[in-house]
């Protein structure tokens, strides 16, 4: 069964940190954006969360309720395969034929469900990539649910460093590495994509808002990788990220619309395999 009928969705001013200790009973989690605060909670607590707001002297801006079909646009999560990967919530059972790979993936709340257009797209570039070389060393920046990470060591990465600045999706990243059995081959840690550019890393992933890819072309680091999958980009910005890269000797290797969304990979020809 689903995880959860109802949401009850609390939208604070300012950033609560370490959540779980104010929270235990229905609590999902908190999604930290910027200045504001949600809290997800799977019954009501409207007492427990106006005593916080009190205590902190924060602001309650709203409160909603939604049915978890409705958080993921109408979508109800099923099994779907992207190359030999059967990707299944772990309510659902889920079956994998001779030569696939079964991953269990509990998005929660968080980003990375498999059907956003921009998800979809990296995780078929990913696929490319890996029917091409077999890139050791993986940064997935901005991992929501983890669902790239595990792909790529399903795949063949030695070792992924997946990277979200939001503490609910470091948590839920977590447990779907868990329940993969990949806690060994991925590593998940909270913080800003651009903190993490210079890792070392044959293959970056980086499926987030323009801003962001923006701030991580200003890294030198970034250059010196050899492929990149740059998703999270309308067409008109992937256009002009294109042009970037390309001067900078990182040649388009594929290019995959879906409506809006634009997903870029570059090879950088000049670095070693």
């Amino acid at each position: 069964m689903i995880p959860y009928q109802n949401l009850y969705i609390y939208e604070i001013s300012g950033e609560i940190l370490n959540s779980k200790s104010f929270f235990k009973e229905d609590f999902i989690g908190c999604w930290n954006e910027g200045e504001i605060s949600f809290l997800f909670f799977s019954n009501p607590h409207d007492e427990e969360v106006k005593a916080l707001v009190d205590q902190k002297g924060l602001s309650l801006l709203s409160k909603n309720v939604l049915d978890y079909k409705a958080w993921q646009a109408g979508e109800e999560l099923k099994p779907f395969k992207v190359g030999n990967l059967v990707i299944c919530p772990p309510w659902k059972n889920g079956v994998a034929e001779e030569g696939e790979i079964l991953v269990h993936l509990d998005p929660c709340v968080v980003f990375g469900t498999g059907y956003h257009p921009t998800t979809r797209s990296c995780l078929k570039t990913l696929w490319e990539i890996y029917q091409k070389e077999r890139p050791k060393r993986v940064l997935d920046l901005g991992t929501g649910s983890g669902i790239l990470a595990l792909a790529a060591a399903k795949w063949g990465a030695d070792q992924v460093l997946a990277i979200d600045c939001n503490e609910l999706a470091v948590e839920t990243a977590l447990r779907n590495v868990a329940l993969n059995g990949e806690s060994h081959r991925i590593e998940v840690r909270q913080g800003r994509a651009e903190d993490f550019i210079e890792e070392e890393a044959d293959l970056i992933c980086a499926n987030l808002h323009i801003q962001a890819i923006e701030s991580l072309l200003s890294k030198e680091a970034f250059f010196k990788k050899r492929w990149f999958i740059l998703s999270g980009l309308f067409v008109k910005d992937a256009e002009e990220i294109e042009g970037r890269l390309n001067q900078r000797s990182i040649k388009t290797y594929l290019r995959l619309q879906e409506k809006n969304w634009m997903t870029l990979v570059g090879l950088n020809w000049g670095s070693k395999v």
